[in-house]
């Protein structure tokens, strides 16, 4: 608590604002029904905290004896096309640095050892 005190200086309302967030996104726990065909329904504050507002997919994974329940995000097909042409269109120049230069610091030998070449 003490560095969200530094980040918000003598501003209260921001530190209140930082400690309910803080809150909801740590401690949010709701008891929720399960009906015979397995369903159960995320609570109001939850879809809300989350985004959802209307239908979607998710990952369900069984972690022990907790069920691990993961949005997907339906966008992220989208995003990552975005990235890759992006990326493509980056013109990057490769650089290499002497091999001499490199090595100025340990022995190659030293080095094999440690990787358990030598």
């Amino acid at each position: 608590m003490m560095s969200i005190m530094r980040f918000c200086g003598n501003d209260r309302k921001l530190y209140i604002l930082w400690c309910i967030l803080l809150h909801l996104v740590f401690y949010m726990e709701h008891a929720v029904g399960v009906d015979k065909q397995g369903r159960i329904v995320i609570p109001a504050s939850i879809r809300q905290a989350l985004g959802l507002t209307g239908a979607g997919k998710a990952f369900v994974r069984l972690n022990g004896n907790k069920i691990i329940i993961e949005l997907i995000d339906e966008d992220l097909d989208k995003r990552v096309e975005e990235w890759r042409k992006l990326a493509l269109n980056v013109h990057a120049q490769p650089f290499i640095e002497k091999l001499e230069s490199s090595w100025k610091w340990m022995s190659r030998e030293y080095a094999e050892r440690k990787l358990g070449i030598r």
